[in-house]
């Protein structure tokens, strides 16, 4: 029987290995549907979060085919074959854990960066929304100016290792299948004008200076990610 690595202990991987275990012996054969996401994380005792990342994780390898709004269905052995031989298996950070780090790293970005950004670099800030207003509907663009905006407001923070800390972050985003199966999943067109209005709040809080309002808004942003990640119907 195949088992996803330790990778740490993460609670989402133990859950993973649990029902891949469960599926191997032919309690959940193929073709059928798993438990719903509710009656898991009862059973098994975690958070919904927790088995919605355990869940991304045997769709990453194949295992299982989640089918919004229908369920998560057990894919056949040939499957799971092929995502074991083509190297799918996830054991980086999951989501929650990203937008928890976020929630935290960059709502101080925000609060630094009301107090120490010049206003040039606010110009250049705002510069970056403008471009994301522009390029709603053409996402590659988008992207780019999301990550334009979260990075500027690092540096305008003034502190080099947080500046630092938050590339290392968006470049862990841009490179984990975990987040970007999820993230692929929660960019439709009205999540982007909200997202573009909450990073036009963000930049008029900077402009203010207003270091609490600023970081309260980079917070509220983060939490609404995390709102669409538990409002995905599986």
């Amino acid at each position: 029987m195949f088992e996803l690595p330790a990778a740490g202990e993460r609670r989402y991987l133990q859950i993973a290995n649990d029902l891949l275990s469960r599926i191997a012996a032919g309690e959940f054969p193929p073709g059928s549907r798993l438990p719903p996401e509710r009656e898991l994380a009862s059973s098994l005792q975690v958070s919904r979060a927790t088995v919605r990342e355990a869940l991304l994780a045997l769709e990453l390898m194949r295992a299982i085919e989640i089918r919004l709004g229908s369920g998560v269905f057990v894919l056949p052995e040939a499957a799971r074959g092929a995502g074991r031989a083509a190297g799918l298996v996830p054991a980086a950070a999951g989501p929650s854990e990203i937008l928890e780090m976020r929630r935290l790293i960059e709502g101080e970005s925000a609060y630094r960066a009301a107090q120490r950004g010049t206003e040039a670099q606010f110009e250049a800030i705002g510069k970056a929304v403008k471009r994301m207003q522009v390029a709603i509907h053409d996402l590659p663009r988008f992207d780019r100016a999301d990550i334009e905006f979260h990075l500027l407001i690092a540096e305008a923070s003034g502190n080099r290792l947080v500046e630092s800390y938050i590339a290392h972050l968006w470049n862990e985003m841009r490179t984990n299948p975990m987040w970007d199966r999820w993230y692929d999943r929660t960019r439709a067109t009205q999540h982007r004008h909200r997202s573009a209005e909450d990073h036009e709040a963000i930049h008029r809080a900077l402009t203010r200076r207003l270091p609490e309002v600023a970081a309260s808004a980079m917070q509220a942003h983060v939490d609404i990610l995390a709102q669409r990640f538990m409002d995905l119907e599986i």
